[in-house]
């Protein structure tokens, strides 16, 4: 049986960074979820999926950014934990679109820290602003 307090999507469209930060989570503890775009994240959570956090990138393919997928949370999932991932973004834009961002971290990033973070906030730890 899945434990729903330790799950996370993460979505990411380079298939090696991806694979890189869900084996990262999956050794923290988490049940991770893979999705190559917004797109493919959307899906999974309106076909049902229930996590506990959100890790994005920004620039992806599709109908759908990472920004677009934080405002669809903050609309249909208000309160889940988004860590956005992105050399693009200010924390204060993407905070405008959805105010349970954690954070915005600028690439290159440690994987070990996004779980650090992720595990923080989500789970009752405090994160340094």
């Amino acid at each position: 049986m899945q434990d729903q307090r330790r799950s996370v999507l993460l979505v990411e469209d380079e298939a090696l960074i991806r694979m890189m930060l869900a084996g990262e989570f999956e050794d923290g503890g988490f049940e991770v979820h893979e999705a190559g775009s917004a797109d493919k994240a959307v899906a999974l959570l309106e076909a049902g999926l229930e996590v506990t956090a959100v890790v994005t990138d920004v620039r992806m393919p599709g109908s759908m950014d990472g920004l677009g997928l934080t405002a669809w949370l903050a609309d249909r999932r208000p309160g889940l934990p988004v860590v956005i991932i992105s050399g693009y973004v200010a924390a204060s834009e993407a905070v405008g679109l959805n105010p349970a961002v954690v954070a915005v971290l600028s690439k290159p990033y440690n994987p070990i820290d996004i779980v650090t973070l992720v595990s923080g906030p989500v789970f009752g730890g405090s994160v340094e602003p």
